[in-house]
């Protein structure tokens, strides 16, 4: 088993190899593969609905309900921004469909 000074000293010489910007670069790519694993995912998403009881909790019911509104109208901003970027998208292919026809009729 490890003594208080044994841990101190593990500490210390983590901090100092983890100040070096190559071995915390090694680090963030550790840790995004680690969050990819599935226990991993499963133990995050668990924390997220105690998280969200815990909420619900805490705040009253008229909170809960202005939440809920200001969730569903930014999904129906998002929507609406989403729709009329294909309907501009749809536009430019369609004018390119008839100027490649128009070129290739010549």
């Amino acid at each position: 088993m490890r003594t208080e000074q044994d841990k101190i000293n593990r500490r210390e010489a983590n901090r100092r190899y983890y100040k070096l910007e190559e071995n915390k670069q090694q680090k963030r790519d550790y840790m995004k593969a680690y969050a990819k694993r599935d226990y991993v995912k499963a133990k995050a998403h668990e924390y997220y609905i105690k998280k969200k009881i815990r909420d619900e909790e805490v705040f009253g019911q008229k909170e809960k309900e202005e939440l809920e509104q200001s969730y569903k109208q930014s999904l129906a901003n998002k929507k609406e921004r989403e729709q009329k970027a294909n309907e501009e998208l749809n536009m430019v292919n369609s004018e390119r469909f008839i100027n490649y026809d128009e070129e290739t009729q010549r």
